[in-house]
């Protein structure tokens, strides 16, 4: 017999879909796709900003969007695979395991990277997301292709 899912346990599923669906899109470099699921006002932040000159938060939807554009457009899509994630008491909200796997498109370095981020969720869009990321493989590409 198949167990029914509680409230909690539905919102949950959906929440992790919309994550898994979101970080997919990005990962194709599919920025539009990816930011219809953030929230109008989402809250991004950094908590070690990820190249020199960035800001360690932004807010709002279009400009996570410019953001993302702008600074993963000089590399092949990043081909994100999540490794875990970890559900809370908080059934809107998560955390998450993943890496990257790319290369700059002009020198051809490769770059990849590990993140941990937690998400949080409202109205069934992503209203919050820290990212913790290592900034040393982000300095070493960009400094490999003259842009540091």
């Amino acid at each position: 017999m198949q167990k029914s899912l509680n409230s909690s346990e539905k919102i949950r599923a959906i929440n992790i879909n919309l994550f898994k669906t979101m970080l997919a899109h990005l990962g194709r470099a599919e920025f539009k796709q990816a930011t219809d699921m953030l929230a109008e006002d989402v809250y991004c932040d950094w908590p070690y900003i990820p190249a020199p000159g960035l800001a360690e938060s932004i807010t709002g939807r279009q400009q996570v969007h410019d953001f993302f554009a702008g600074g993963m457009s000089d590399f092949e899509p990043y081909k994100y695979t999540i490794t875990a994630i970890y559900e809370l008491l908080d059934a809107n909200t998560l955390i998450a395991e993943y890496f990257s796997d790319s290369k700059h498109l002009t020198t051809g370095e490769p770059y990849g990277n590990k993140y941990v981020a937690i998400v949080k969720f409202s109205d069934g869009q992503i209203s919050y997301w820290r990212e913790y990321v290592n900034p040393l493989p982000i300095h070493q590409a960009l400094k490999a292709a003259g842009q540091l």
